[in-house]
């Protein structure tokens, strides 16, 4: 049977418009049904029909393109809404963000005091329940976070700041209005969330290494965070809304000045780094002041170790400087402090009261991960795996008290600790520590103490 060439160029002419694109294909067709109607191959009727069914598909093209269009700009609109490890609420164009935020914490404890007089604890607590808030609107950011336990409450975090650039890198500037952590101690700054032990170094987070007050905070910093400096200044802390609160807790604690600064002299890359800091800090205007310290767990009947001077008419401020060093090599990791601290006396008759400490710490995660560096300090991991990440750890530390009218107290302790992430957001800690040297009041006594800790954390 012989085939029509008019019935070949009719069938390739078909093909060829199926696999174009669907603007080409109705453009081919019509152009080969002029071709068929103008050779007379079809009528004039059937070039009319064709072209119609031809143009109708043209339009349900068009038709189903805007539909997709609008779709995809209207998508593009949407606020993005991230959910891995945290939700948190994005416009479209990156200038708004709202993200809630919290942390639980259960713990176990289980205390020896060794023979030093004081009943052992041994019990479960919820040791920190914390809820709030974050976002930023355009260079604004905010943050609220307050603590639930045991009935009562507390704000850790409440402040408003402005983010800006400088200068042709684009170096960072930020002016920080509120109560947030005073810049000054490297592991007291290093959120709870993070911490690779369950408790901070003994000099840490307290009289001689403040975390937290309200005040005026202003950081500049490069745009990878290589080198930072930041400054703040705090007024003491408000009262309890009595008539005279304000005043008085002002006159008691005192203004606040400090400096920080870090720079990171080698990085291969955030797994390959070193980061040397440092600190100084300034009190002046408080009329008492005095560093004490529980040893082993906050839960201690007793703390054994204790310095100051409590009357306003001895103490003429005081002085504190510190030097960190933050290290990563692959699953290696290693962090250590010095603070010295040093309570001014305008008495002759009193010595000026000092307190030296020094911490350091090694870890190493036996399933491959990283300790994070993330601005400075530390994050959260991700594991390699389903099974989660291991990481074994220890501490060894030592806090001197000098100068106080009671003796020297003087305390050397080791911690060791392994902890467990089964997820991002979830770990499991469990340490040891142990007192292996403590001399209170100017004698070496002969108990040392130690306690057995786990902490179930999870945040968001």
């Amino acid at each position: 049977m012989k085939i029509k060439s008019t019935s070949l160029l009719i069938a390739s002419a078909l093909l060829g418009a199926a696999v174009m694109p669907a603007h080409a294909s109705n453009d081919a067709m019509m152009d080969l049904l002029k071709v068929l109607r103008d050779k007379g191959t079809i009528t004039a009727q059937d070039y009319d029909l064709l072209a119609n069914a031809a143009k109708v598909d043209k339009e349900a093209g068009e038709q189903t393109k805007a539909e997709v269009k609008k779709v995809a700009d209207t998508a593009l609109k949407m606020p993005k809404i991230t959910t891995k490890g945290k939700i948190q609420v994005e416009s479209a164009d990156g200038q708004y963000t709202f993200r809630p935020i919290g942390r639980v914490m259960w713990d176990y404890i289980d205390t020896d005091e060794d023979g030093s007089g004081q009943d052992d604890f041994r019990g479960t607590e919820l040791r920190r329940l914390r809820l709030g808030f974050q976002g930023k609107v355009k260079n604004w950011g905010y943050k609220f976070e307050g603590e639930f336990n045991g009935g009562e409450t507390a704000v850790k975090d409440a402040w408003i700041n402005y983010s800006g650039r400088f200068g042709e890198d684009k170096n960072r500037l930020g002016i920080k209005l509120g109560q947030s952590h005073i810049q000054y101690g490297l592991n007291t700054k290093m959120s709870s969330k993070y911490m690779t032990f369950i408790d901070r170094p003994l000099f840490t987070d307290g009289a001689v290494s403040p975390a937290r007050e309200s005040g005026i905070v202003v950081t500049t910093a490069a745009d990878d965070y290589r080198w930072m400096l930041s400054s703040g200044l705090t007024f003491g802390q408000h009262g309890n809304g009595g008539s005279n609160d304000d005043q008085v807790n002002r006159d008691v604690q005192g203004n606040t000045i400090s400096v920080r600064g870090s720079v990171i002299p080698y990085m291969k890359d955030k797994q390959h780094m070193l980061q040397v800091g440092a600190g100084y800090l300034n009190l002046s205007g408080a009329e008492k002041y005095r560093f004490r310290q529980r040893i082993v767990s906050h839960e201690d009947a007793k703390r054994h170790i204790e310095g100051g001077l409590n009357s306003g008419n001895d103490l003429d401020g005081t002085d504190g400087f510190t030097m960190d060093l933050f290290g990563i090599y692959g699953p290696l990791h290693t962090i250590s402090e010095y603070n010295t601290y040093t309570m001014d006396s305008k008495n002759d008759a009193l010595d000026d009261v000092e307190v030296d400490s020094y911490s350091v710490e090694v870890g190493y995660f036996l399933t491959g991960e990283s300790m994070k560096w993330s601005k400075g300090y530390t994050s959260g991991i991700t594991p390699k795996s389903e099974l989660g990440a291991w990481q074994v750890a220890a501490r060894f530390e030592t806090t001197e008290i000098e100068g106080d009218v009671n003796g020297t107290d003087e305390i050397d302790k080791f911690t060791i600790g392994l902890k467990y992430y089964p997820t991002s957001n979830i770990s499991f800690l469990l340490n040891y520590d142990k007192v292996t040297d403590l001399t209170v009041n100017g004698t070496n006594v002969d108990f040392e103490p130690s306690a057995l800790k786990f902490r179930a954390n999870a945040y968001w």
